[in-house]
C-alpha cells in the first residue's frame, strides 16, 4: 500500500492563448473563492501548471473530470466572448488519485 502524496493544486491552461498564465491565476483565484476548504487544505504547497492545445480540448477535459466527480473551478475570459473556458483549477489532496489521471497532460510551456 502506498502512502498518500502531498496536496497539489493543478491549473490547466490553453496553449493557444498568449495570456495563459494570467488565465490560470484567475482560475486559481476562482477556486479559492468557490472552494475555500480545499484551498486552505492545500496550504500553498505544490502548484502545477499543465496545458492542453485549445479551448475545445479544455472543455472536453472539464466534462470528463466532472463526470469523475472532480471538484474544479473554471475561468472564462470576458474579453474573449467565448463559451469555452480559458483555464481550470483543481485540487488533489493526495488520496484521490487525480495525479495519475493528469499524467497524460503536458507541463505548461513558456
Amino acid at each position: 500500500m502506498s502512502l498518500p502524496l502531498e496536496p497539489r493544486m493543478y491549473v490547466i491552461v490553453r496553449e493557444d492563448l498568449s495570456m495563459k498564465y494570467i488565465q490560470g491565476a484567475h482560475a486559481l483565484s476562482e477556486f479559492a473563492l468557490e472552494h475555500p476548504k480545499e484551498f486552505q487544505e492545500w496550504e500553498n504547497r505544490y502548484l502545477i501548471f499543465l496545458s492542453v492545445f485549445n479551448g475545445l480540448v479544455l472543455d472536453a477535459l472539464k466534462i470528463e473530470l466532472l463526470s469523475k466527480g472532480v471538484t474544479l473551478s473554471e475561468f472564462f475570459e470576458p474579453d474573449l466572448k467565448s463559451e469555452l473556458p480559458t483555464a481550470l483549477c483543481l485540487f488533489d489532496d493526495g488520496k484521490n488519485g487525480y495525479r495519475n489521471y493528469l499524467k497524460k497532460l503536458s507541463l505548461a510551456s513558456k
